[in-house]
């Protein structure tokens, strides 16, 4: 951690800095709470008031991060269920694929069998 003066100066900077991202922030709330942008753009913001909480001992930076952090949980989880919904999805229809293309070769194998062990047709 910083300490001191400099600490003070970088927490003042750092609060500087933070009024375009928040101005940014106000804009997202337009998109959908589950939307990918909007919940990566909201993880950055936890990760910068966090590393300045830590780094600079910055109370309101690690106050900003909780806060943000319990008001995107329920939107992140969401994301993450419908995610896992898709990806298990995904499997499934590879699984069905996978199932199909078995059948297939061994329709393949049975009749490659019977064409090699069937006695030729005399001509």
């Amino acid at each position: 951690m910083i300490g001191g003066a400099a600490a003070a100066l970088l927490r003042f900077q750092y609060r500087l800095a933070r009024i375009p991202l928040q101005l940014i922030e106000e804009g997202m709330t337009r998109l959908d709470e589950g939307s990918a942008l909007r919940l990566g753009y909201e993880r950055l913001l936890i990760e910068c008031d966090r590393a300045a909480a830590y780094l600079l001992d910055d109370k309101s930076a690690a106050a900003r991060a909780c806060a943000l952090q319990k008001a995107t949980a329920p939107a992140r989880v969401t994301r993450a269920l419908q995610l896992r919904r898709v990806e298990q999805h995904e499997e499934a229809v590879d699984a069905a694929e996978a199932e199909l293309l078995h059948q297939h070769r061994e329709r393949f194998l049975r009749r490659l069998r019977e064409h090699i062990t069937a006695p030729p047709t005399g001509e």
